[in-house]
């Protein structure tokens, strides 16, 4: 019995040390740690997840690198994780690389040996529907006893193709802010305090002179003459100011006629006298 025990501890030893080497781990799928007996490290990682993409949408390829700082990595378990758990598929691109099943085909990322990496790059290819915000996590082993779990990078936010509600514009539209007003076609804008005369209005030049309502405006090189004026005729002959105006069909010399009449008179008292 104590032969047996021994071999079955000595098979379970035997089979974690293959299982590491090997990166077969689909049994830490969930919690990510490995099988090792120790707990992980709570130092400062010396690895690093990174991605060439801060956004992504529906079916989108990401190219995802982990990065060994100093120390080189022997093992190593990677995944997209939203809150729910592994979610798309990756693709490997170097031998030392192979995929796994973590829930669905694909779905994880592991090591193929235990020699030691500084830079493993993979391609991550998101689903088709049902995507929110994603992290890649992963998992460091550095030797047995020394590893880090849930080392992650920035996280990737999903970004919808067509959000709800949103209406997308046809191409070549111009797209006017909410509440703006917006004209017909081939519509005169006048600027904001523009004075908008009224259809068919005679809108005068600058510089021109408009005259009140009820002013009687004269053609140009006209004369204009003062409130209660005398106007004559045109050919009139107009006398001066303070000129002696003589009546038509008068005769002006009345002095000499007098003068005789006074002497007919007098010549009598003079041959008196």
């Amino acid at each position: 019995m104590y032969i047996q025990f021994l071999i079955l501890v000595f098979w379970l030893n035997l089979h974690t040390l293959t299982a590491y080497r090997n990166g077969q781990v689909t049994q830490a799928c969930m919690s990510m740690t490995p099988g090792h007996g120790f707990n992980p490290s709570t130092l400062e990682p010396p690895y690093t997840v990174t991605s060439d993409a801060s956004n992504y949408t529906d079916g989108q390829v990401i190219t995802v690198t982990l990065h060994a700082n100093e120390t080189g990595f022997r093992g190593f378990l990677l995944q997209a994780r939203d809150e729910k758990g592994p979610v798309g598929t990756f693709t490997v691109m170097g031998k030392n690389t192979q995929l796994l099943t973590c829930g669905t085909n694909d779905s994880a990322v592991s090591h193929t040996s235990n020699d030691d990496k500084s830079n493993i790059v993979v391609q991550w290819k998101a689903p088709n529907s049902n995507n929110t915000d994603i992290w890649f996590r992963a998992t460091f082993v550095q030797n047995s006893s020394i590893f880090w779990v849930g080392v992650q990078s920035d996280p990737v936010r999903f970004l919808a193709t067509n959000p709800p509600n949103v209406t997308v514009s046809p191409p070549n539209t111009t797209d006017f802010p909410t509440n703006a007003t917006v004209f017909p076609t081939n519509t005169t804008v006048f600027p904001t305090n523009a004075t908008v005369f009224p259809t068919n209005a005679t809108v005068s030049t600058p510089n021109t002179t408009v005259s009140p309502p009820n002013t009687t405006v004269f053609p140009p090189n006209t004369t204009v003459f003062p409130t209660n004026a005398t106007v004559f005729p045109t050919n009139a002959t107009v006398s001066p100011t303070n000129a002696t105006v003589s009546t038509p069909n008068r005769t002006t010399d009345d002095s000499p006629s007098i003068s005789l009449t006074w002497c007919l008179f007098l010549l009598p008292l003079l041959a008196i006298i």
